[in-house]
């Protein structure tokens, strides 16, 4: 790469603050599209996590942080969740800006960064383009969940652009490896930065920002150490890359035609790089190629990518559009063609893709029992003091009753037990099902009547160092498994035995059974944790 100096006779970098009005405006009219959406997935328990314990302790107190992951250590976005909830409430608006600034952030990043490699601010502009043109941008930044990936993201580039400000040799090691450790605390998809950092650094003879790289991803590592201990074990993966090599071939193909159909234009860049500029593009695409390595260290990123491959594959998209941009830059074919009006074009057809896939995505979402619940909660918030809800057992949004009560709100209960929800007064009842519809209270009675059922309880519900485990053997010709009262959440499995986030402090539950209509709920317990 090309360093500054002060004999370079190109024209004055733009200032960061350029590219930033420029990226919040651009983003900023994806908020209309984005506007309908709802907490999901992981929200309402990341909010519960945060709002309960201080600042600082999400960061150094592992049984705290432990009942947010048992897997990542990841505290920095508990910081985000913990100042929006108590500054907005309940207000998807609030996380939907706060994407919205970060996603501006990276973008205004990427473009000094590519400024600062190139000399060239049409570069500059155009990465900004191609970054936005990543037709996965509408659930990045609707799975407010995904935060910590963009947070990541905007320390590891300022690290960058700090690196390349200056002369590689005299760069100060305090600022890079302050930013470095904050992005690997953010996610640790980040994993690889300081390496090449450590590496560019030796090449440039920088000895101190070698050492420094190194501070930063070793003061990490023995954190996540003492945070987490030594285990890795992911969703029942016994370790890094282990579920990569069970990956089926049809998975592998709709991975590959997903990804090549969602940055077709990043791609399409990456191949005109190759043709115009072949050996500097052979020279820097390992460098982006390596940001995808940490998406295959858990096989859901391949998997279930139109789930997860929007956040694991987004530091590799970002890098992929720079290096392309950089390669091209630095081609006659960019000096002769790179004029602002096929940027323009470019912009225009990259919001009608856009507008396009969230009307599809909206259109898909709205019909989930997760979210029209969830839709129906937000919006009548103020009337729900003292009320009940009963949900199905796919609804996953129960935090929101704890969080809630944590800012002192009117409370409400949800559950999913049929049998409590309908002992609930006239008119303070709200009942849903399956698909996430209105019922009537004759509906739901129909549909439960209460049973007599003798499980054997071979485990009962438990944490136990690290593991959730229980073993419940129901009769024949009934299913069930246990109810996780205070956060209505409920898992349909007789016996399990995973690695999972740790119940909070006086955690209670129910087992449960039914074999259709019949529906049996044992006595509320609270959860055993053993953490000896």
């Amino acid at each position: 790469m090309t360093e500054n100096n002060s004999t370079d006779k190109s024209p004055a970098l733009a200032p960061f603050s350029l590219f930033l009005l420029a990226s919040l405006l651009l983003y900023a009219v994806l908020f209309p599209l984005l506007s309908w959406t709802v907490f999901s997935e992981d929200d309402s328990h990341l909010m519960r996590v945060a709002i309960d314990y201080a600042w600082w302790q999400h960061f150094f107190v592992p049984e705290v942080y432990r009942e947010l992951s048992a897997a990542n250590y990841t505290p920095i976005p508990l910081v985000v969740y913990k100042t929006l909830v108590s500054w907005f409430g309940l207000s998807t608006n609030a996380f939907l800006v706060f994407m919205l600034l970060a996603i501006s952030l990276i973008s205004a990043l990427a473009a000094t960064l590519t400024e600062q490699i190139t000399r060239n601010r049409m570069a500059a502009w155009a990465v900004i383009l191609l970054i936005f043109s990543s037709m996965s941008m509408h659930t990045l930044i609707t799975r407010f969940y995904t935060m910590h990936y963009l947070i990541g993201g905007i320390f590891a580039l300022t690290a960058l652009v700090v690196i390349f400000r200056s002369d590689a040799k005299r760069v100060s090691p305090v600022l890079p490896s302050l930013f470095l450790l904050l992005a690997l605390v953010s996610k640790e998809v980040y994993l690889v930065l300081p390496p090449l950092v450590g590496l560019y650094a030796l090449y440039h003879r920088n000895f101190r920002l070698a050492i420094g790289a190194g501070v930063a991803l070793l003061v990490y590592l023995i954190l996540r150490t003492w945070m987490l201990g030594m285990s890795v074990d992911i969703g029942g993966e016994s370790s890094y890359f282990a579920g990569f090599w069970g990956i089926s071939g049809a998975a592998w193909l709709s991975f590959i035609g997903w990804y090549i159909k969602t940055r077709i234009f990043i791609l399409a860049a990456v191949g005109t790089a190759l043709l115009v500029n072949f050996r500097r593009t052979v020279m820097l695409l390992p460098l982006a190629l390596i940001f995808a390595a940490p998406g295959l260290a858990v096989s859901h990123g391949i998997v279930e990518h139109t789930l997860h491959g929007d956040r694991i594959f987004f530091a590799f998209d970002c890098a992929l559009a720079i290096v392309a941009i950089i390669a091209i830059a630095q081609s006659g074919f960019f000096q002769r063609f790179a004029r602002p009006l096929p940027l323009l074009g470019m912009l225009a057809l990259f919001l009608l893709v856009h507008v396009f896939n969230n009307a599809s995505y909206r259109a898909q979402t709205e019909q989930m029992a997760d979210y029209r619940i969830t839709r129906f909660l937000l919006d009548n918030l103020a009337d729900l003091e003292g009320a009940t809800l009963f949900v199905p057992m796919n609804f996953i949004q129960g935090d929101l009753m704890r969080v809630n009560d944590a800012l002192e709100q009117p409370r409400f209960f949800i559950t999913q037990n049929c049998v409590a929800a309908l002992g609930a007064a006239e008119g303070e009842l709200f009942m849903f099902n399956g698909n996430g519809e209105p019922i009537t209270r004759e509906d739901l009675s129909a549909n439960c009547i209460p049973a007599s059922v003798d499980p054997v309880v071979d485990i009962a519900p438990r944490y136990n160092n690290g593991l959730l485990q229980w073993q419940v053997q129901f009769p024949d010709g009934f299913s069930g498994g246990v109810l996780f009262v205070d956060r209505a959440f409920a898992v349909p499995i007789p016996a399990f035995s995973q690695q999972l986030v740790k119940p909070a402090p006086g955690e209670r539950y129910q087992l449960f059974a039914n074999n259709g209509i019949n529906w049996w709920f044992s006595d509320i317990e609270p959860m055993q944790i053993i953490t000896d």
